[in-house]
C-alpha cells in the first residue's frame, strides 16, 4: 500500500504567513520536495517520499489548447522549459507519494500551515501496482493498415512473425511515438504510397522514436537520416533501428548534416506541429532534390493548411499537391516533378 497526497496549485498561491505575498508553482515545490525529503520511516530511516508527479500533457492535446512553441521535439519524460505546457494551466492538480500515511498526513499538514490553498489536499491509501507490467499489457501493437502493423518488443505475436515485411517492432519510450496517433499512420501511409524506395535518401525530420525512418529504411530506402535534437529519442530510435535490423542504414543526428543539404533529398517527412513547419520551411525545401522529390508535412489541422501550403509553394519549383486526413488530423504530400 502507498499513499497519495492529492493538492490544486493555481499559478500563484498565498503565503499563510504574509498574506500579501506569494510564491509561484515552482517556489512552492521546491520548499514542498526539500520538506518532504525529510520524512522518514521510522523502522528503517528510509525516505519515505517517492515523488510528486504533475501529470502529462501530450503534444496534440497542448496543440488543441494553443499552447504552440518554438521547440520542435514535442515529447520527452523531462521537458525543457519551453515545452512545459503544463506550467501554462491556469489550475493544476498535483499528486504526491509516500510509503506511509504518517508522511502523507505530515506533508498535507506542512501545505496548509504554509499556503492559502484553493481547497484541502486529501490522502488516499493506493494498491501498489507494478506500472510497466500494467503499460506492457495495455500496449499490444497497432494495426496501421493491411500492409503494417507495429508491435512491442514483448509481443507474443513476433514469434509467430519472424522475418514477416509487414511488421515493425517499436520499444514505446516516453511518449516518442509508437504509431498510435493520427499523424503517424498518415505518414506511414503516404510514404508507403511514395513508391518504390530502393536506392533512395530519405530524411525525418522530428524524428521522434525513429518510427517513420525505420519504416523507410525496411521499404527500401538505401540511406535514411533521422534528425531529432532530444537526445533521450534519438535512444530510444537507436533501440528500436536495431530492433528491425536496419541499424546499418539509417544515421541519428541531432541537426541536418551539410551533406544532405543543396538538394540531395528524395523523400523528406516532417511529422511536426504548424509553427515549426513554417519556421524550418526554408531549409526543408533545400534539403529537397529539385526535381523528383517528395515532401510529407503531417501534424496538422484543417486550419492549418492554407498557411501551410502557400508557404511551401512560393518560391523555387511548385510541388504537386494531395490532401490527406484522419479524423481531424491532415497530412500533404507534395511532389516535384520533371527535371
Amino acid at each position: 500500500m502507498i499513499y497519495a497526497l492529492s493538492f490544486d496549485l493555481e499559478e500563484k498561491i498565498v503565503i499563510q504567513s504574509n498574506r500579501e505575498k506569494t510564491h509561484t508553482r515552482e517556489d512552492l515545490l521546491a520548499r514542498f520536495n526539500d520538506y518532504c525529503a525529510d520524512l522518514t520511516i521510522p523502522e528503517t530511516g528510509e525516505t519515505a517520499f517517492f515523488g510528486v508527479t504533475e501529470g502529462v500533457l501530450l503534444s496534440e492535446e497542448a496543440h488543441e489548447r494553443g499552447y504552440e512553441t518554438e521547440s520542435w521535439v514535442l515529447d520527452e519524460g523531462m521537458a525543457p522549459h519551453e515545452r512545459d505546457w503544463l506550467a501554462q494551466e491556469k489550475v493544476l492538480t498535483l499528486l504526491a507519494y509516500f510509503q506511509n500515511e504518517k508522511a502523507a498526513e505530515n506533508a498535507r499538514d506542512w501545505l496548509t500551515r504554509e499556503y492559502v490553498l484553493s481547497k484541502v489536499p486529501e490522502v488516499n491509501a493506493e494498491e501498489e501496482q507494478d506500472w510497466n507490467a500494467k503499460w506492457k499489457a495495455s500496449f499490444t501493437g497497432i494495426v496501421v493498415d493491411e500492409h503494417l502493423k507495429v508491435l512491442p518488443p514483448w509481443s507474443e505475436e513476433l514469434e509467430t512473425r519472424k522475418g514477416d515485411k509487414g511488421i515493425m517492432v517499436i520499444n514505446p519510450g516516453a511518449g516518442f511515438g509508437t504509431g498510435t496517433h493520427e499523424t503517424t499512420q498518415l505518414c506511414l501511409r503516404l510514404l508507403r504510397e511514395a513508391g518504390n524506395l530502393k536506392g533512395k535518401v530519405v530524411l525525418d525530420f522530428g524524428s521522434g522514436s525513429g518510427i517513420l525512418g525505420i519504416a523507410a529504411a525496411l521499404f527500401g530506402a538505401e540511406k535514411v537520416y533521422c534528425v531529432e535534437i532530444d537526445p533521450l529519442a534519438n535512444d530510444n530510435a537507436r533501440e528500436n533501428a536495431a530492433l528491425n535490423g536496419v541499424s546499418d542504414k539509417i544515421e541519428f543526428l541531432e541537426q541536418i548534416p551539410e551533406e544532405i543539404k543543396n538538394g540531395k533529398v528524395d523523400v523528406l517527412l516532417a511529422n511536426i506541429l504548424r509553427p515549426i513547419l513554417i519556421r524550418f520551411a526554408p531549409i526543408i525545401k533545400n534539403c529537397l532534390k529539385p526535381a523528383s522529390s517528395e515532401l510529407v508535412l503531417s501534424g496538422l489541422i484543417e486550419t492549418d493548411l492554407n498557411e501551410v501550403i502557400s508557404t511551401y509553394q512560393e518560391g523555387g519549383s511548385p510541388f504537386e499537391l494531395k490532401k490527406y486526413e484522419k479524423n481531424e488530423w491532415r497530412a500533404l504530400w507534395l511532389r516535384r516533378s520533371g527535371k
